[in-house]
């Protein structure tokens, strides 16, 4: 960023229709850079009075001065020989005084009826603070009469201080189609998208009437000029510390991929000038040339599609070992139990005697079935002579809701022909 050093920049005295407050005083005496004359004005006679003229509006920003100043004065003079000087004075928001310099004492000319240009010398080395103002006061001694003229061409009456750094290009902003930030642009998209927005920041401590213009030129690789263009204001009020300018440059599709720098110039009311520099960006964004958006400066990596793969068959793997072993511990756990053949109960195979009714069990081999015990069985066998007979009994297991009675005796073939004979 590159600024003015100017010589010295020339504060018009002018003459406002309606008071002003500045630094809490009430005045329509100012001082400013604009050449905006309100018509000659011929001020009071200063044998009898102190004239003041204060800078309006305040200063928007700080501001060193150093070095040689003037004050130049169109006057009408009567009653000669006499003396002027002036004095110069910051005046901070408070409306409180200090001393900045002092002019020297000049002789001056009777001319009553002519005004004539005279000036007054100063060396000055201060820097005001941002708010405060400038105030210049005359005063004249040993003269009957003298006034001063300004406001118009004809009699610019002016105190010059010497300046640096004003005015200053801040900042260069991109914008894309969408008014969004941007200093990446792609040659990919559509006609309407291929268009830069640029706001260009002009900062003048004297306000934003101080700034006159702003350019801005565009380079390409190889230092190839491909744009030029001079800026539109859009800040409207005069007081703002800085001026904003509008442009705004199509770009074709023809243009090389590469950096292009942006140089923009402002220049003040007083020919002073000030640039600044920044870099964009033309590539060749793969994809869809008609972007419904304009793409980021740098698309982020597509994300990796064998993960949400890689994940689900990790995991339905473990789920589906984790089923399976509940399911066949299940199943080989149900088919290794036995039933008491006495209460009915479930139970561990291990287990040779059932818990519930002390029955005692049998592990056939294959399928479990119904058991008993030895002392359930009660048999009825013929005596070794009576194999002929028709009283042959036959074995049945005992039924669970028996086994606790005492078997019933089995009649034999004699037991049952005395039975006939009690009868008869």
């Amino acid at each position: 960023m590159s600024a003015s050093t100017s010589p010295g920049i020339p504060l018009y005295l002018h003459h406002l229709p309606g008071n002003v407050t500045v630094s809490g005083v009430q005045t329509s005496q100012v001082l400013n850079t604009t050449t905006l004359w309100g018509g000659t004005s011929v001020g009071p006679n200063l044998r009898y009075n102190v004239f003041n003229f204060t800078l309006y509006p305040a200063l928007t920003s700080a501001l060193t001065s150093i070095g040689p100043g003037s004050i130049v004065l169109w006057v009408t003079v009567s009653g000669s020989p006499g003396s002027l000087n002036a004095t110069v004075y910051d005046a901070n928001a408070a409306g409180q005084l200090a001393v900045v310099t002092t002019s020297q004492v000049i002789t001056l000319n009777s001319s009553p009826n002519t005004p004539y240009k005279l000036t007054l010398g100063f060396n000055i080395n201060h820097t005001f603070s941002q708010s405060s103002t400038i105030k210049l006061s005359m005063t004249v001694f040993r003269v009957s009469q003298l006034y001063v003229w300004y406001d118009s061409a004809s009699f610019s009456s002016a105190v010059t201080i010497p300046v640096s750094n004003i005015p200053t290009v801040d900042l260069i902003d991109t914008f894309d189609a969408n008014f969004t930030s941007q200093t990446s642009f792609s040659l990919n998209w559509t006609a309407p998208q291929r268009i830069v927005y640029l706001i260009i920041h002009v900062a003048d401590p004297f306000g934003a009437y101080h700034v006159a213009n702003a350019t801005v030129t565009i380079t390409g690789p190889g230092s190839t000029t491909v744009f030029t263009g001079v800026g539109s204001s859009l800040t409207t009020n005069p007081a703002a510390p800085s001026k904003l300018f509008a442009v705004s440059w199509p770009y074709s599709t023809n243009l090389p991929n590469g950096t292009y720098v942006v140089s923009a110039a402002a220049n003040d009311t007083a020919r002073d000038q000030a640039s600044n520099t920044g870099n964009i960006y033309l590539t060749s964004i793969s994809g869809s040339p008609q972007p419904s958006n304009p793409p980021p400066t740098s698309p982020p990596n597509p994300p990796n599609s064998s993960f949400p793969s890689i994940y689900w068959l990790i995991a339905g793997a473990l789920i589906t070992v984790l089923l399976g072993g509940l399911l066949a511990f299940l199943f080989l756990t149900k088919r290794r139990r036995v039933l008491c053949s006495k209460c009915r109960a479930k139970l561990d195979p291990k287990v040779e005697k059932c818990p519930y009714c002390g029955n005692i069990l049998e592990h056939p081999k294959g399928q479990t079935e119904q058991l008993t015990s030895p002392a359930a069985q009660q048999p009825a066998l013929n005596p070794p002579g009576s194999g002929g007979q028709n009283a042959s009994s036959t074995i049945a297991p005992a039924s669970p809701s028996t086994q606790n009675k005492p078997p019933n005796p089995v009649a034999t073939h004699d037991e049952a022909g005395s039975g006939k004979e009690k009868a008869t």
